[in-house]
């Protein structure tokens, strides 16, 4: 059924583009027809192969996905557009890894284990009392505030696990950081706290033995030119018996503050015991490794509007190898097809075809970043050190997930917020500029009428999509910025994420549609003009 489905879609696609004439297609979007779906299908296998083994930001696989991509841009005379006029920039990243034998963790006459007694996200060392307080967050217009009446400088802050239940998603999407609220780690700087203890989510413990060992095998992971040594303050996550200890002959005990923890119910702040004094000392190990960034440009022909770029992104890494519950039928491999096996692909081939011309006014920046499982490590570390100046990049167009389909009449578990076959979802259009919205679906209109869904570009969106993928640092930065993305489903994060899941119709479609988009706007007389933030659908 599938294949059928398929099929009926490349037959009605082929018949519309050939209405239009080839001439005139190539003319107004670019040349799209140089996208096929043969071609994605032959990238994606090598890129979602098991050679790669799920290409994790800091493994080898990785480092032999992106020198397959160089090595295609090479071949189709792509202009490098990295460090020292290579394809790729580096990104330094620096591992800080709880060194477990020399740790030291004490509350008294009372010692604690790595590992089975605390973990400790951010190590450090510092010694004082304990003040417990709530969630930590302080929200005026909430009238939140867990620290009134209490001093916390020189002591060490104990919160429960996330927000307060009084902060919706809605609030948060309206609200801004440090302004509207201060969530814990700030308000320990601002309160002279010297560390943070926090009480276990009951998801915390059920990942209990993967943080020990990403702790002391993985670490700490951040972009090294970004983030300064010191930035940190001291935290730990207390287990049951440093918890049992900390509240102990306390108004309420450690089994009522855990339940607490369950309930997100924080109660009334308190100080502990001043006799209590928790002594931490955690070292660590620091070393500095690499990772890069596949950076490729198409000149444009205009001599003035070639110094301005429409960006295309989308990101190279994924999540490796996995040992939890995910795994199915022993597979171990991440491959990642549609995660971001699909834009990856999509990135090649839309260079590969302007490539081979024609080529438009403005010039075009292909970026396939690292470390987007990571928190966007790529996309950071390339908007803070560009190869081109920021403010001559007019949009960025990031395609994250682009090639599954959900079938009428096909349940599957998990597949529910897949788009269709001839639907994409569209985020952040109109965010900054709605000239941008406007040309995205003129363009759609015009060309291969996709149905775009504007389910997330909501405001309040509770999954958080626009922030969620390298586009949002573009956008952070006041680039223009427009998402496509075809939904989460049940393979999303696991093994069972593979080529032969891929809907290779639809990732043509989308594909050729992104690349008129960017062919369109590095036309246009002007830059997408900027309105202002949050403006959605």
């Amino acid at each position: 059924m599938r294949r059928l489905v398929a099929a009926l879609i490349v037959t009605i696609g082929v018949s519309y583009v050939t209405v239009i004439g080839d001439a005139d297609r190539t003319e107004r979007f670019g040349p799209v027809d140089h996208i096929g779906a043969r071609e994605l299908r032959h990238h994606l296998e090598y890129i979602a192969s098991d050679a790669l083994e799920g290409r994790d930001a800091l493994s080898p696989g990785f480092l032999a996905a992106a020198d397959y991509v160089g090595a295609q841009l090479r071949e189709a005379g792509v202009e490098p557009a990295g460090d020292n006029r290579t394809y790729f920039q580096d990104v330094g990243i620096r591992r800080t890894t709880v060194d477990a034998a020399k740790a030291s963790v004490a509350l008294g006459d009372a010692r604690f284990s790595h590992g089975a007694d605390y973990l400790a996200p951010a190590p450090g060392k510092a010694s004082g009392g304990l003040v417990y307080v709530g969630h930590g967050w302080r929200v005026p217009s909430k009238n939140l505030d867990p620290f009134k009446g209490l001093d916390v400088k020189g002591k060490w802050m104990v919160i429960l696990p996330g927000s307060p239940e009084e902060l919706t998603p809605a609030d948060l999407a309206r609200m801004v950081a440090d302004v509207d609220f201060v969530q814990p780690e700030a308000n320990a700087r601002k309160t002279g706290a010297i560390g943070i203890v926090k009480l276990p989510s009951s998801y915390d413990v059920n990942h209990w033995d993967r943080d020990k060992a990403r702790e002391i095998t993985r670490g700490d992971l951040v972009v090294d030119r970004l983030t300064p040594p010191e930035d940190r303050i001291p935290q730990i996550t207390a287990g049951a018996k440093m918890i049992k200890e900390m509240f102990r002959g306390e108004p309420e005990d450690g089994d009522k503050m855990t339940g607490r923890a369950a309930r997100r119910d924080p109660g009334a702040s308190f100080a502990l015991d001043a006799d209590k004094v928790l002594a931490v000392d955690v070292p660590t190990t620091v070393r500095v490794e690499h990772t890069k960034n596949v950076v490729g440009m198409i000149e444009g022909t205009d001599p003035a509007l070639k110094n301005e770029y429409v960006a295309l992104g989308a990101h190279l890494d994924h999540l490796g190898r996995t040992t939890d519950a995910k795994r199915k039928g022993g597979d171990d491999i991440n491959n990642g097809a549609d995660d971001d096996g699909s834009g990856v692909v999509a990135l090649v081939t839309m260079a590969e075809a302007v490539a081979k011309g024609p080529r438009p006014k403005r010039s075009l920046l292909f970026v396939w970043h690292t470390g987007e499982e990571y928190g966007s490590w790529g996309a950071q570390y390339f908007v803070a050190y560009p190869p081109v100046p920021l403010d001559h990049i007019v949009a960025q167009l990031n395609v994250d997930m682009i090639g599954r389909s959900k079938y009428p009449g096909i349940s599957e578990p998990g597949d529910g917020q897949l788009t269709g076959p001839t639907e994409v979802y569209l985020v952040g259009s109109r965010r900054l500029s709605r000239e941008l919205g406007d040309t995205c679906v003129s363009v759609n209109d015009a060309y291969l009428h996709l149905k775009f869904n504007y389910k997330y570009d909501a405001a309040d969106d509770p999954e958080k999509i626009y922030t969620r993928s390298d586009h949002y640092e573009y956008a952070q930065k006041g680039i223009p910025v427009a998402f496509f993305f075809s939904g989460l489903h049940g393979d999303y994060h696991r093994p069972s994420d593979e080529v032969s899941r891929i809907d290779f119709s639809k990732l043509q479609r989308v594909t050729r549609t992104v690349l008129a988009t960017a062919w369109t706007l590095a036309n246009a007389p002007g830059r997408p003009r900027l309105d202002g933030p949050a403006q959605t659908h």
